[in-house]
């Protein structure tokens, strides 16, 4: 795990403090900065990740390489918190849904990152489904009605399962209160929004996650390589 300030306690405090007096950057084509960054590929940078939701029946575990997890019963989505908060922020991410998941699952399993995710699941949103090879951008409001902002096949721009996927979630508030949404799929940029109802969500919290629309018991895949940054002010 690197971050370009030691104590993530620090750097999230940071980043809840000054992303607020960037506004004036955010917008779909701003430059960012690194702020936080994590392999994944040790113990001691995966200790630095847990479970949101804990009473979902998630299994973490099996690769000495990567944050590797299991979807048990009923389980639907298992997200992870990233130990940064903040609200104008890009989150990246390198996810694989195995191709040992049962078929069924298999065939609408989604990996995805989340920002300004809170404990009643309000969230942005932009996942990928490996099978169908197809992307989403998405809205959680508060009552839990999904507000859609793009979802469509992205052919080779959408990696298959087992095969690696890079995801990245721009969400960048201006002045006026507006967000500017971005979603990149492997270099790609597939998608861009704007929500005019930008400061609508209160979350802070940054995540990533593996999930199915009707039941994702039996899904297995990883994350590596999580990083997050703000806009550049310059």
């Amino acid at each position: 795990m690197r971050s370009l300030i030691k104590n993530p306690l620090l750097c999230a405090a940071l980043a809840a403090v000054s992303l607020g007096a960037m506004a004036f950057a955010a917008s779909a084509s701003a430059g960012t900065i690194t702020i936080y960054r994590n392999t994944l590929t040790t113990v001691d940078a995966r200790a630095q990740i847990h479970q949101m939701a804990p009473r979902a029946n998630c299994e973490r575990g099996g690769s000495p390489k990567a944050f590797r997890f299991k979807l048990g019963p009923k389980a639907k989505e298992c997200f992870y918190r990233v130990p940064l908060v903040g609200t104008n922020l890009q989150v990246s991410g390198t996810a694989r849904i195995f191709k040992s998941s049962p078929p069924k699952v298999l065939k609408r399993a989604y990996a995805g990152v989340s920002l300004r995710q809170s404990s009643d699941g309000s969230r942005y949103q932009f996942v990928v489904w490996p099978y169908t090879r197809r992307y989403g951008l998405r809205k959680v409001q508060p009552n839990g009605q999904v507000v859609n902002f793009g979802s469509r096949k992205a052919g080779r721009k959408v990696n298959g399962p087992g095969k690696a996927n890079r995801i990245t979630l721009r969400a960048f508030t201006g002045p006026k209160g507006n967000t500017q949404l971005v979603g990149f799929a492997n270099g790609n940029k597939v998608v861009a929004a704007r929500d005019e109802q930008g400061n609508s969500l209160i979350g802070r919290d940054t995540s990533f996650s593996i999930g199915a629309k009707t039941g994702a018991r039996g899904a297995i895949g990883s994350f590596i390589n999580i990083s997050v940054a703000m806009p550049d002010p310059y």
